[in-house]
């Protein structure tokens, strides 16, 4: 079924609103949704509706037949990712795929060994249209938010801030097992916030990890003896958390 992401005040509407010009060009032209087709509707807060597609013009889409505004359930574990920025193809399908698997934040990091740029502070809006899009693939109905990007010290900050453990992705001998680390924390996956922290393509420097794993709240992991990716690695942390959760 198709999804479209619409305001909250025109999910609560008596009967669904017209879509914006951005999200009926994509229903009408990429997905080619014809009059009759039922389109999820989600404001990106969980709550979704179920509606018929009625009309389809160059001016819009209008909608006819409307079900109950429902609230989705919660993913079962409420992860923030901390990504040190990765190359620009490598950067969008994380993103894309953190929000497919429902994390609920992500925090780009400016570390030491960051190959491709961006400004503090910065809110790209490539990757913003890319949560939007993973959004509406995978009809979750909770939008991942995207965090500023920010500095290390600003990211060890908000990790300390998180409620719940810190995994950090460590090549540093003293490293436990993801699947060890995860068991013996498994209450704290399903009633707090984690975090997970990868390093960008030449990992960590020295003093960054030492600054990382100085947090009371850090757990050095470790993903095995393959050298990983940082989508990869990013990707094998947040679906090994959520299969624990759900256990």
């Amino acid at each position: 079924m198709h999804c479209a992401i619409v305001s909250t005040e025109a999910l609560d509407a008596a009967a669904p609103e017209p879509l914006s010009r951005e999200e009926a060009h994509h229903l009408r032209d990429v997905l080619r949704a014809k009059p009759g087709d039922a389109v999820v509707l989600c404001d990106g807060t969980g709550r979704t509706r179920v509606a018929v597609v009625g009309e389809l013009s160059r001016h819009g889409v209008a909608f006819r037949d409307f079900g109950p505004v429902i609230t989705q359930p919660p993913p079962p574990a409420r992860i923030t990712l901390f990504a040190c920025i990765a190359k620009p193809a490598r950067m969008d399908w994380l993103l894309e795929k953190a929000c497919e698997l429902g994390v609920e934040k992500i925090v780009p990091v400016l570390s030491e060994r960051v190959v491709a740029r961006q400004a503090p502070g910065e809110v790209p809006a490539r990757w913003l249209r890319i949560l939007d899009s993973a959004l509406r693939q995978s009809g979750g109905g909770l939008a991942t938010a995207l965090a500023p990007v920010a500095t290390w010290n600003e990211a060890l900050a908000m990790a300390a801030d998180l409620g719940g453990p810190l995994f950090v992705g460590s090549l540093a001998p003293g490293a436990i097992a993801l699947g060890e680390a995860l068991l013996a924390r498994r209450d704290a996956l399903r009633t707090s916030r984690t975090g997970w922290l990868v390093g960008p393509e030449g990992d960590f420097s020295p003093d960054e990890l030492a600054g990382a794993l100085a947090l009371p709240c850090a757990v050095p992991v470790t993903l095995g003896t393959r050298v990983l990716r940082v989508e990869t690695a990013a990707v094998c942390g947040i679906s090994a958390m959520l299969a624990l959760s759900l256990r």
